[in-house]
């Protein structure tokens, strides 16, 4: 596979959460035993040299000065996820669809998922990549998962899903991380159509960046730099959501908005209790919201 098949935003976020291997087991948020094999050299050959403490806190010291509390975002917002889907399998939720779904590693090491219907939905490059890497990892791709490749400029979820087997009338769970900012408010209102249609009690849990941050007027910490940073590569931000309109925003999908966190709720819920001192960034927040049916 060529080398861009997978985008730096996939690659990025993969490599942060095998960071958190190397984190005392005490302070660990999650373990992603995976993280290191679904990376393709030579970032796997970069990544291993942070086993040594004095190179990893160099280059952390130097990322945090540059864009304070990606690295704490990442990983708050990795663990946020791992607790809804865990309460969603939980709750009897039987389908899971990761929208986007990149280098994630979910669909293999959440405990019961299994037990679910996986949709892992992405261009065909990404997912001919990861399941080339998801073989050689465990010998053989997993039979709950199935693998929907799809052109985001030119094809619908109701082209691709269904026809894979998804079943929207029973219960489903969608995960949608680190891509709202990078597609149209078009892109946005498709997907959430979709989602609607689904069955009351479904659920969908997805990140957003605020919407101040994207129009470049935000004061928050590290924002225009992070933003600045984005904007000159080949995937810029476009998209934000204002927090105070969230779930305003949400009632027009018949989503009912259960709850709007960021890093606040971090410290306060995972952070703080095993006295942890890690900074998150407040550009980006998760929602987490319910299909409602039609009202």
């Amino acid at each position: 596979m060529g080398k861009n098949k997978v985008n730096q935003t996939a690659t990025g976020a993969a490599a942060m959460r095998m960071m958190e291997l190397f984190s005392p087991k005490d302070l660990r948020l999650f373990e992603d035993h995976l993280a290191r094999d679904l990376l393709d050299q030579p970032l796997k050959f970069i990544m291993d040299l942070m086993r040594f403490k004095s190179i990893r806190e160099w280059c952390i010291k130097m990322r945090e000065k540059r864009v304070p509390g990606v690295l704490g975002g990442i990983i708050c917002r990795t663990r946020y996820i791992d607790d809804a889907l865990q309460s969603a399998i939980k709750s009897g939720m039987e389908n899971i669809v990761i929208l986007g779904a990149g280098l994630d590693s979910r669909p293999y090491r959440i405990p019961g998922i299994n037990k679910t219907k996986v949709f892992e939905v992405d261009t065909p490059s990404v997912l001919d990549y990861k399941k080339q890497r998801i073989e050689k990892i465990l010998g053989s791709l997993p039979s709950h998962v199935t693998y929907v490749p799809i052109n985001f400029n030119n094809q619908t979820l109701d082209e691709t899903l269904e026809p894979k087997g998804l079943d929207i009338s029973r219960p489903t769970f969608f995960i949608w991380e680190g891509v709202t900012q990078y597609i149209t408010a078009e892109a946005i209102d498709s997907t959430l159509k979709y989602i609607s249609k689904t069955s009351p009690g479904s659920r969908a849990v997805f990140t957003y960046i605020i919407k101040s941050v994207i129009e470049g007027t935000s004061n928050l910490e590290g924002a225009n730099v992070l933003t600045r940073m984005i904007n000159k590569t080949k995937n810029p931000w476009i998209y934000g959501i204002e927090p105070t309109k969230t779930a305003e925003f949400l009632q027009k999908y018949n989503l009912s908005l259960i709850e709007d966190i960021g890093a606040s709720y971090y410290q306060k819920k995972y952070l703080k209790p095993i006295g942890r001192d890690l900074n998150v960034f407040e550009i980006e927040r998760i929602a987490l919201a319910e299909v409602v049916g039609d009202q």
